[in-house]
């Protein structure tokens, strides 16, 4: 159990642990009392990890805090799609999907007025598959153009309007940061010399 929220600690808070246990092996004032003593730096590192609550208790404040913006984020619902992402899809197949439906079709007109051509009676037919084909070809490059302006207005609307979640991710990470900065200056370093002058009182 965690014996900060009651609840098991996540992976996460545990690699924090051994991080910053590890810093706090190497802090240069645990090292002169260590003297260069692996086994002794092996006991203290198990002890620790025995002694997790009463450590975790040092940077508890900080801990509760940064527990809460990550409960926060966890339970926050998935984002829903915003108008102008609604409308991004939209000019998106304007752009895109439209004008090679239609640029299809125009090929497909040439390429039947053209055949037709060919037979001399039906001419009138002809004329009136190359204009629709030209009328196609018209039709696909305005709606290129209008997707193309609608795509750029969009990305310039969403550029101007910040997201909450890189504050929140900012937050969180602050909070992180603050947490594990505590937990190594208030916790881990001050119970590896106090357990080491304890048991080297003549240091």
């Amino acid at each position: 159990m965690d014996p900060l929220t009651g609840h098991g600690p996540t992976q996460q808070d545990r690699a924090d642990f051994e991080y910053a246990l590890g810093r706090a092996l190497a802090d240069p004032a645990v090292r002169a009392a260590l003297a260069d003593d692996t086994a002794r730096a092996a006991r203290l590192r198990t002890l620790a990890r025995q002694r997790t609550a009463e450590i975790l208790a040092a940077a508890e404040p900080e801990y509760l805090a940064y527990s809460r913006l990550r409960g926060t984020a966890a339970d926050a619902p998935g984002p829903a799609a915003e108008p102008g992402e609604r409308l991004s899809g939209w000019f998106g197949a304007l752009a895109l999907v439209v004008p090679i439906v239609m640029g299809s079709a125009a090929a497909v007109f040439f390429l039947l007025g053209a055949v037709i051509g060919l037979s001399g009676p039906h001419a009138a037919s002809a004329d009136v598959l190359r204009t629709a084909a030209w009328s196609t070809v018209a039709a696909a490059v305005a709606s290129a153009l209008i997707g193309l302006l609608g795509l750029l207005f969009s990305a310039a609307r969403q550029r101007a309007v910040p997201g909450e979640e890189p504050q929140h991710a900012q937050d969180l990470a602050a909070a992180r940061t603050a947490w594990r900065t505590t937990l190594l200056h208030r916790g881990l370093i001050p119970f590896l010399l106090a357990d080491l002058r304890t048991a080297d009182p003549g240091h």
